[in-house]
């Protein structure tokens, strides 16, 4: 039933018509719409559609009204005796009446899922609905809309799986709230939310909660989580204290640490919480990450390391370069070679390039590298994002067909206008590279 139209008829020529239209009405909304506009047998069928997704309305028509118009109209007929999945996207805020009924329309049928995404909007859209009190929802996601939790007790959600907010207050008592109502709770995820101090997770007697996202959130100082059965944590924002009580479901980390406006060395707090992500398998983070702990020059050529460890069971590493840094290939290879495990490898430089502050590395790193060889003996895939043919660039993949025995595939995916923004491309020494490893695959996109 989620195949295209034309896959779909060709399941019903041998059925008969009446039934054929039955069987039609509870295609999900998008599908049915189709078939409703190139067929007359299915202009005036009623429509039974447990998934009634219209986050492509926008495609349809720009107007808002017109939008509320069609959806409406789709309300007007359904005459099926549930309703499963409810996805709005709007852009503009207003028709909170038309909403409200419909969000009621779908409680009365058993709603399931509710994702409304109001983000493209100016304002936070809000609803006179008491979402918490919704007993059969096993999927809330709110964008730029209001949520609360009355008195912090809910009369519903006892089924809830996953939990989305984006741009909403959150407090230390409505977490709560959540985590002692929601037991089958899988997925929290915070986007933008107001919320001050310490963000608590209190999930030690949850069986099945498994992913944590904390997303743009400056004001929080601490993140302290007790929830044995994670297997995934995002972050991203500025650098901030996290303290997980145990790990020991531990499986991905993705760490996308930003700046603060005014300069500081977030290096301390970046070493302290290493520690809860020694185990994971796979980890995308920036070089806000590996500034903290390779060697740094500290006076002459005396060396001094803030933090070492190792990464045992890690096989996916992913880093985006963002501007500043003094970061290159030497604290690339001083992370990756406490990495015995790695399989792959994704560098994504699409907006940074390393032209300038390469002092050090000319001076020591260079010459350190190339008489310390780092043997990444399961390595066998590499992607460098954002590739320019920069001679530092070039560096690094020298570096990998060197030094990854087990290579298979090499990725340089380049943007289209490259070409344009850098210097010549030294072909001697690319075509030195390729001797090494014919397979370098480049592709613009």
């Amino acid at each position: 039933m989620t195949k295209s139209s034309n896959k779909q008829m060709k399941y019903f020529y041998n059925l008969p018509e009446d039934l054929v239209v039955r069987v039609s009405s509870f295609l999900p909304i998008k599908s049915l719409s189709k078939n409703r506009v190139v067929s007359k047998l299915f202009r005036h069928a009623q429509i039974r559609s447990l998934d009634l997704d219209f986050s492509g309305i926008s495609s349809v028509t720009q107007n808002q009204s017109d939008a509320i118009n069609i959806i409406q109209n789709v309300f007007n007929k359904h005459e099926g005796s549930e309703i499963n999945r409810f996805v709005l996207c709007l852009k503009e805020i207003g028709g909170e009446e038309s909403i409200t009924s419909w969000i009621n329309t779908c409680i009365g049928k058993n709603i399931q899922e509710i994702v409304l995404d109001f983000s493209k909007s100016k304002d936070v859209m809000e609803i006179s609905i008491d979402f918490s009190a919704i007993e059969t929802l096993t999927v809330l996601n709110l964008r730029w809309c209001k949520f609360e939790i009355p008195n912090n007790s809910p009369k519903g959600l006892k089924l809830l799986r996953s939990l989305s907010l984006m741009r909403t207050n959150v407090t230390k008592e409505m977490i709560n709230a959540i985590f002692t109502n929601c037991n089958d709770l899988e997925f929290l995820e915070l986007i933008d939310c107001s919320m001050y101090g310490l963000l608590s997770i209190p999930a030690q007697n949850h069986k099945k909660f498994k992913s944590l996202v904390v997303s743009s959130m400056p004001y929080l100082m601490d993140i302290v989580s007790c929830a044995p059965t994670l297997e995934y944590f995002k972050y991203d924002g500025y650098v901030t204290n996290v303290i997980f009580l145990r790990t020991d479901a531990l499986k991905e980390a993705n760490l996308n640490y930003t700046r603060y406006r005014r300069i500081y060395d977030s290096s301390e707090i970046v070493v302290s919480n290493m520690k809860h992500y020694t185990k994971v398998y796979v980890l995308t983070t920036t070089n806000i990450f590996l500034e903290a702990l390779t060697k740094r020059y500290v006076g002459g050529r005396r060396l001094e390391r803030k933090g070492t460890f190792k990464f045992e069971n890690l096989t996916d590493f992913k880093i985006f370069f963002k501007a500043p840094t003094l970061c290159t290939l030497f604290d690339i290879v001083e992370f990756l070679k406490n990495c015995p495990k790695l399989k792959r490898v994704v560098i994504d430089i699409q907006n940074f390039t390393f032209a300038h502050r390469l002092e050090f590395w000319q001076i020591h790193h260079k010459e350190e590298i190339e008489n310390n060889n780092s043997h990444l003996m399961f390595l066998n895939e590499v992607k460098i994002i954002g590739y320019k043919g920069h001679w530092h660039e070039l560096d690094i993949v020298e570096f990998f067909v060197k030094n990854a025995p087990s290579l298979v595939k090499l990725e340089l995916q380049m943007p289209k206008n490259a070409k344009t923004k850098v210097h010549a491309p030294d072909y001697g020494r690319i075509n030195f590279i390729k001797s090494i490893f014919p397979a370098i695959k480049v592709t613009e996109v």
